[in-house]
């Protein structure tokens, strides 16, 4: 559950470098939360765009909303570097693994779908809620959806302004 007075780190994570050390220093140091995922759900919600990326999937949202997906919203997300909070996933990409999965596990299997991600040779599948994209932005947006959700983890100890933003370290290193 969420702890009322964690905020939000605001996260933009340029490497995948950034991403796994985020994810190891989370499971190492603990965490509070200020969503309602636990670091397992975070890196099952956000693996499951990677292994999309790889598989495909018969899940999507409808035509038109992919379309305004991928040339409306993406473009923003991108140029602003955030992706707003509360916009809800579709059941079928809710995390599949319990609140209380064990992290650590949880990072070993998500670096290796960031690995296998990075590897693949060719076009990406269609991204369920963007289509067709290019594989710099689907790099990219995946990239940025894991900076959203993991900045609703905060490490314990470290010390985030009332933005959110973190008050030591820069907003791309995931911790100070």
């Amino acid at each position: 559950m969420p702890a009322p007075s964690v905020k939000r780190r605001r996260l933009d994570f340029r490497s995948w470098d950034a991403v796994l050390a985020d994810a190891d220093h989370l499971a190492r140091r603990g965490y509070d939360r200020a969503g309602t995922w636990s670091l397992a759900q975070v890196l099952d919600h956000v693996g499951a765009g990677l292994r999309v990326a790889l598989t495909g999937s018969t899940k999507r949202l409808p035509w038109v909303m992919r379309m305004s997906a991928r040339n409306f919203a993406l473009p923003v997300v991108r140029a602003c570097r955030w992706i707003p909070a509360g916009i809800p996933a579709p059941k079928w990409w809710q995390p599949q693994v319990p609140a209380d999965a064990d992290d650590g596990r949880a990072v070993t299997r998500f670096r290796a779908e960031v690995e296998a991600f990075l590897a693949h040779v060719g076009p990406y599948h269609p991204h369920p809620a963007f289509d067709r994209i290019d594989r710099e932005s689907y790099d990219d947006l995946m990239r940025l959806h894991a900076s959203h959700h993991l900045g609703f983890l905060v490490p314990h100890g470290e010390a985030h302004d009332r933005g959110g933003r973190q008050a030591t370290g820069g907003a791309g290193s995931g911790h100070g």
